[in-house]
């Protein structure tokens, strides 16, 4: 095989492990939102001591980078995660979870150390007693599982009237495996001796 052959084998190798490398800003698990990050008319109350939760998956072990809501109101609320293992909510054990003082719609939460193994989650917010909002939905149509309750008792929604509350949640994108670098690493090795090879002859 020519090494001319070679350079351009190791030149695309070289290109897929930095394109790999490049998707490290993060990989969205769920975006409820409309297009262009729309909201429709519909809104679920979070206020008079509803509290609400979406549902998302993630497949293997990462981290949240952030998680965007439509949540908009005056007073409190609790924001956090759950493991999920049903249609609802059961109990009241957080993974992990946040205190928000009158939150303002589309403003994201950049949590520290929120990491999750490959599973099912649920995203949920509980309203402090006297909170006065919403969570306004993306869509008319629900796009993904979710909840909410009154009075400690969850009920799932399956209704077409009312979608799923707007919710995006990045997460960390995998890390390259070991064998990506060695890859990006022969790449680099072959394209510079190709490049010294050329000069040589020159």
């Amino acid at each position: 095989m020519q090494l001319h052959t070679l350079s351009k084998i190791a030149a695309s190798l070289l290109l897929c492990g930095l394109a790999v490398h490049a998707s490290a800003a993060g990989t969205v698990v769920i975006n409820t939102y409309g297009p262009g990050d729309d909201v429709s008319g519909w809104a679920s109350l979070l206020g008079h001591g509803q509290d609400l939760a979406v549902a998302f998956d993630v497949g293997s072990a990462t981290t949240i980078q952030s998680i965007l809501t439509s949540i908009d109101g005056v007073g409190g609320i609790t924001v956090g995660i759950m493991a999920r293992s049903g249609a609802v909510p059961s109990g009241n054990s957080w993974l992990y979870s946040t205190h928000l003082t009158d939150p303002w719609a589309n403003t994201a939460l950049t949590p520290t150390g929120w990491n999750l193994a490959a599973g099912s989650y649920w995203l949920v917010t509980q309203a402090d007693a006297g909170f006065a909002g919403q969570w306004q939905s993306g869509t008319d149509t629900p796009s993904a599982a979710w909840a909410f309750s009154s009075s400690g008792s969850w009920q799932a929604v399956n209704t077409g009237f009312i979608g799923a509350p707007a919710t995006r949640i990045t997460v960390a994108a995998a890390v390259p495996e070991p064998s990506t670098y060695g890859l990006m690493a022969l790449g680099a090795l072959v394209v510079g001796a190709r490049l010294r090879r050329n000069r040589q002859q020159g």
